[in-house]
């Protein structure tokens, strides 16, 4: 008796969570809503409250093997995340080392928050732009470089972003001999990073 009653209470329990939870954000949206659903519904949200992360973030990355890096932290607060997503090297012609960064917010039906290397905002009453507000250094061999923007991506994660960088600018290969064989580690700093904050109006 005292086992069903137990069972009883679990299932009841479990019942009532999942019912508060779908009070909390909607059952529809439950199901199907991203953070690209929020930000592009300028007439219940707006974006006007992002601002700015200050500080820098580093994270080390290996040359000898590219595929150990995907999954390391850049930036991780708790609540976000941007952590290497993938890592290559191409041609010289096509900008030798190149790494992405994958981020992570938060979302609900009450807004949602998002720290990237780009800032994502409405420049109409519905039309959206993403531009990268983050810089990136690469420190190696005693030399840091300033890496330039490889892309940005808009919210095509159903809780993210991408953004990227070349590691280094082109002249490094020929006036400072890296090549496209090395074995370090490089030093990765990144600032600028953007709070994209959409709350409901």
């Amino acid at each position: 008796m005292k086992r069903r009653t137990k069972l009883i209470s679990s299932i009841i329990g479990a019942a009532v969570v999942v019912l508060l939870y779908y009070l909390l954000v909607g059952f529809p949206a439950a199901w199907t809503m991203q953070m690209a659903d929020i930000a592009n519904n300028t007439d219940k949200f707006t974006d006007k409250h992002g601002y700015t992360v200050p500080g820098e973030y580093s994270v080390t990355v290996d040359l000898a093997d590219l595929e150990s890096n995907v999954g390391k932290e850049l930036y991780n607060d708790g609540a976000h995340r941007i952590y290497v997503m993938w890592f290559d090297n191409v041609d010289l012609q096509g900008g030798g080392y190149r790494i992405g960064f994958r981020t992570v917010g938060t979302y609900s039906s009450n807004g949602a928050s998002l720290i990237s290397g780009t800032h994502h905002k409405t420049v109409g009453e519905h039309e959206f732009t993403s531009e990268t507000s983050a810089k990136m250094t690469a420190e190696y061999n005693g030399n840091v470089y300033e890496s330039a923007t490889y892309g940005t991506s808009g919210i095509n994660f159903k809780d993210g972003d991408e953004f990227s960088f070349y590691l280094f600018p082109n002249d490094a290969y020929k006036k400072d001999g890296i090549t496209q064989d090395e074995k370090g580690t490089v030093r990765l700093t990144v600032t600028g990073l953007y709070q994209n904050l959409w709350s409901r109006k």
